[in-house]
């Protein structure tokens, strides 16, 4: 038995009308009757032959209506059919069918399998009628394989193909975002995203200039989002061109992870490996802030209300016993050689524990260390992004106000673990960074005046020289590098005598 001889005789085939709910064309359609009136008996008798014979043309697989080269073939377009099926699940092939002749009329329609026809019908349509007809296909039996199949009339066709067998999985989706961010006037706290359409959720950051993060959103539900304000970490003091990114909620806390992971949490959205991002000119108005408070507050009393009142005073006076319980902090931050990835906090005494977080000379956030109970020295921070070269960078003590031992600075857009402050100041630390190994020829050098200053001290180059009174103070400096203990203990007028007579 041939190939196609089997693949007919396994096929299962059943012809699915899907154009008219009453039937085919010509029984369902008025304009048959307004076309062809004096035939409109016979039609009648004809259609209804249609629905016999095409029942019994299903079972031979035969259309008993001859091919007449009179009409123009039936048309056929719009072929759908699935690309791919697993062995033994039925398949739906569909097309458009068109009568593109002036006169009603049948003629047959087949659906073929690699070139063989596994069913014939007849198809009944009015003078340029266009009816959708269906076979449904069952294909337990067939072989794993890719199959030609479709459906033709007399003089037309559309073909496509079919492969049986196990599927592969289908590829997620990629999530997709859009963002619009128009340029705005601001008063530099907050700015304004016009539209966001973020379809698994997330959240909008707004990048400046340099890349760095300076505000972002709390977390957004997927779907359209409009007129969302973004909360900027820092005021802007004047105009500045942002950008808006919308990011991902990758490990589904609804917390803004992406800084604090270095980045591995919480990425952006993308579109062929590109952030979804859209810029804005953010204009810094001044005008609001001037017009009101002089035009209202000098032409009334207020002022002289509001500054003899003694309760204002008696709130401020509670406030000066406090800062002796606020909480206290010393950062040690020294210039140091680094590769560029990390660098090394000296010490940090934190009363209440808390975090070092690293700044860059632009201010922005680059490296958070872990938590800090107390105190403790040679921390080690990685930063967000390898140091290139040499640069200046900052080291900030930072409470954990809401005690949960992870920085939430940033996410919190500064409502949470602000930094330790004194005078109202950030306690923090300088240090130069310099990246490459030039360690090695320094350190020979520092030793080796070491061991020439005490020859050239305790010589007679500043007790002859001058007087008593002289030498005790750099005879001060002399025991504490040798014997701190008898400096501090006894008198130095007992030494100044015996080097006095000595060398007399």
């Amino acid at each position: 038995m041939s190939t196609r001889t089997r693949i007919a005789g396994v096929l299962v085939v059943v012809a699915l009308v899907a154009a008219a709910a009453t039937g085919t064309g010509l029984a369902a359609s008025d304009g048959v009757q307004s076309v062809a009136q004096p035939n409109a008996p016979a039609v009648d008798t004809r259609q209804a032959q249609v629905q016999q014979q095409t029942q019994t043309q299903m079972q031979a697989e035969y259309c008993t209506y001859p091919n007449n080269a009179t009409y123009d073939s039936f048309a056929v377009s719009n072929l759908s059919a699935p690309s791919g099926v697993e062995a033994g699940e039925p398949v739906t092939v569909s097309a458009d069918i068109t009568n593109p002749n002036d006169v009603p009329m049948i003629q047959c329609v087949e659906f073929r399998l690699e070139g063989d026809v596994v069913v014939r019908t007849g198809w009944a349509l009015n003078p340029n009628e266009t009816e959708t007809i269906a076979f449904e296909v069952n294909t337990t039996g067939l072989e794993d394989g890719t199959y030609i199949h479709g459906i033709e009339t007399r003089d037309f066709g559309e073909l496509t193909t079919l492969t049986v067998g196990e599927q592969p999985e289908p590829e997620p989706e990629e999530p997709t975002a859009s963002l619009q961010f128009d340029d705005q006037e601001s008063d530099g706290s907050s700015v304004t995203v016009a539209s966001a359409n973020l379809s698994d959720g997330g959240y909008i950051a707004i990048l400046d200039e340099n890349g760095s993060v300076v505000g972002a959103t709390d977390y957004l539900e997927p779907g359209e989002q409009e007129n969302v304000s973004v909360p900027l970490l820092e005021s802007l003091n004047e105009s500045a061109t942002l950008t808006a990114q919308a990011h991902l909620d990758t490990n589904d806390n609804q917390t803004l992870d992406f800084l604090t992971s270095n980045g591995t949490e919480d990425g952006p959205y993308t579109v062929n490996g590109t952030p979804v991002t859209d810029d804005a000119d953010v204009t810094v108005g001044e005008e609001p802030t001037t017009e009101e408070p002089t035009t209202e507050e000098p032409t009334t009393e207020e002022p002289t209300t509001e500054e003899p009142t003694t309760e204002e005073p008696t709130t401020e006076e509670p406030t000066t016993d406090e800062p002796t319980e606020e909480p206290t902090a010393t950062v040690e931050f020294e210039d140091q050689n680094s590769d560029g990835a990390t660098v090394t906090v000296a010490s940090a005494t934190l009363s209440e524990g808390g975090f070092v977080v690293i700044h860059n000379e632009s201010g922005d956030v680059v490296g958070i260390s872990n938590y800090i109970e107390e105190s403790d020295s040679n921390i080690r921070i990685f930063l967000t992004e390898s140091l290139s070269e040499s640069a200046t960078l900052t080291a900030m003590a930072h409470l954990d106000t809401n005690n949960n031992q992870q920085l939430d600075f940033l996410s919190s857009d500064g409502a949470e673990d602000g930094p330790y402050t004194m005078d109202g100041s950030p306690i923090t630390d300088d240090a130069e960074i310099t990246v490459g190994g030039e360690p090695t020829t320094e350190e020979p050098t520092t030793e080796e005046p070491t061991t020439e200053e005490p020859t050239t001290e305790e010589p007679t180059t500043e007790e002859p020289t001058t007087e008593e009174p002289t030498t005790e103070e750099p005879t001060t400096e002399e025991p504490t590098t040798e014997e701190p203990t008898n400096e501090t203990e006894t008198p130095p007028p007992t030494e100044t005598p015996i080097d006095n007579g000595t060398e007399n």
